[in-house]
């Protein structure tokens, strides 16, 4: 069988391109999906003055991952999801795992969730809603209170 040809199951032209796809995907995805991770606040506050791609989960009474999106505009963008809301109240608790965004001036050190009007997302209106029900609370248990405080005001 002298006129047949061998047919070649590897060849290393084949080989190198897949080689050099396969570091083109990683270093595209690296570039654009890769995130620093924090462990303390300090890490934190400093990649948010710079806007720089960072995760973090902040602990307090209630525990916040956050992550640094990059910036948009002039404003840096903010990721965060309720992990555990405060155990003895209910609301929150049903608010984790519930996110939203926040847009941050550039070069400001915050609290995202501090200023919550320069947020939007499922999470944002859910801790409004707290705040409105634990208001109405206050008012309804101190109404008599409040009223006496009015009828006793001083005349000017």
């Amino acid at each position: 069988m002298k006129g047949e040809v061998k047919k070649k199951y590897f060849s290393w032209k084949w080989f190198i391109g897949l080689v050099i796809l396969a570091v083109l995907v990683w270093g595209i995805w690296f570039l654009f999906f890769s995130y620093e991770k924090c462990n303390s606040w300090s890490c934190f506050n400093e990649n948010l003055e710079n806007c720089k791609k960072t995760k973090f989960i902040g602990e307090r009474d209630i525990i916040f991952e956050y992550i640094i999106r990059g910036e948009s505009g002039s404003m840096c963008k903010v990721d965060l999801q309720l992990l555990q809301g405060e155990l003895d109240n209910q609301e929150s608790i049903e608010l984790e795992m519930q996110k939203m965004t926040c847009m941050l001036p550039l070069g400001v050190v915050m609290i995202p969730e501090s200023d919550i009007g320069n947020c939007h997302g499922i999470l944002k209106e859910g801790l409004q809603d707290l705040v409105i029900q634990k208001l109405h609370t206050y008012l309804v248990q101190n109404v008599g209170q409040i009223n006496l405080e009015v009828l006793d005001a001083p005349v000017d």
